[in-house]
């Protein structure tokens, strides 16, 4: 009985002879990459920025919501020539606020209600006739009713819409 190859000098599978599979090391989450860090600092910048704008633009215009509140406070008068008086002011103490003092001040009659027909840029919050009642009921007694429903929508529309050039 010869055997050409003993039972004990047989090589073992080949699979057995490879070495195990090492894997890499872990990936970090920490340090990033700079383009991760260039992104943050973009994304952080630009929040910054949008939180300044809308704080600023929150307080340019808080004699809107002031007026705006003080419209409504308005709205409960009964007598039409106190109403319009006061309506009146109102509508002049924003214009002060927004525009030069020596442009507003000297406006009165027809003069005033161009200027509020004219500084809502291309579409007037006001009509003539609201105005003109407006100004009537204010300084002398009137036949007619005011027409207030639409004093106080317009002059809401105004006091929202119309240009202001701070000073």
């Amino acid at each position: 009985m010869n055997n050409p190859m003993p039972a004990m000098n047989t090589p073992a599978s080949p699979l057995d002879q490879l070495a195990d599979i090492h894997l890499p090391a872990p990936v970090a989450s920490f340090p990033w990459a700079p383009g991760w860090w260039f992104v943050l600092c973009v994304g952080l910048i630009t929040l910054i920025c949008i939180a300044l704008w809308l704080y600023q633009h929150r307080r340019k215009n808080a004699f809107r919501r002031a007026a705006l509140s003080e419209l409504t406070a308005l709205a409960t008068i009964e007598d039409d020539s106190l109403f319009a008086q006061l309506l009146n002011q109102l509508l002049r103490r924003v214009a002060l606020h927004s525009h030069q003092k020596n442009d507003i001040a000297s406006l009165s009659g027809k003069r005033w209600i161009d200027f509020l027909s004219r500084s809502c840029g291309d579409k007037p919050a006001f009509t003539h006739q609201t105005l003109d009642s407006m100004l009537e009921a204010a300084y002398q007694a009137s036949a007619k009713p005011l027409p207030r429903d639409a004093l106080i929508t317009e002059s809401k529309t105004w006091i929202r819409r119309h240009r202001s050039h701070h000073v």
